[in-house]
């Protein structure tokens, strides 16, 4: 299978079908059923994400299969705040904020390559850690960034009243 990944091009619905393929996920996953995806959700969050993107240094990666859209990635570049320099040790950080690959092109290596691809983004603009947030629930992403060398760092706990 020849995979190709290249920089987004700004082909929303292409975005949006995979954002969307991405929160369906989330929410079939979700053990306390508190995500939805409502119909205006791809588009809002698409347009977020492209102007989360373009305004923190960040990029958003797209892996093609015979020039079909198959996964995505996206990630921003941040400084330490002021506060946080009194309390961490001084770094220049990428975030991945979202990793999807289409669910039949899984387990094609498709996700390593997308990794891979942003970690040298953030490589050649001087970052020294990458963040990603994964829902808990989420086994997979947790076992596949654990495989990457990604460890636990921070938890959010949950309570539903």
């Amino acid at each position: 299978m020849e995979i190709s990944i290249s920089e987004y091009d700004g082909d929303g619905e292409l975005l949006v079908a995979l954002l969307e393929e991405l929160q369906d996920y989330f929410v079939a996953l979700d053990p306390l059923s508190r995500f939805v995806r409502l119909p205006e959700y791809g588009e809002s969050y698409a347009s977020d994400l492209v102007k989360q993107t373009n305004g923190s240094q960040g990029v958003i990666y797209i892996a093609k299969v015979k020039g079909v859209a198959v996964g995505l990635i996206a990630g921003i570049i941040e400084e330490l705040s002021e506060k946080d320099r009194l309390e961490c040790v001084s770094s220049k950080s990428g975030t991945i904020l979202e990793l999807v690959v289409k669910e039949h092109y899984r387990d094609n290596k498709i996700g390593s390559l997308l990794t891979r691809k942003i970690e040298t983004y953030f490589r050649e603009r001087d970052c020294d850690v990458i963040y990603v947030g994964i829902l808990e629930a989420n086994k997979r992403a947790s076992s596949f960034y654990k495989s990457s060398g990604y460890q636990d760092r921070l938890v959010t706990l949950m309570k539903k009243l």
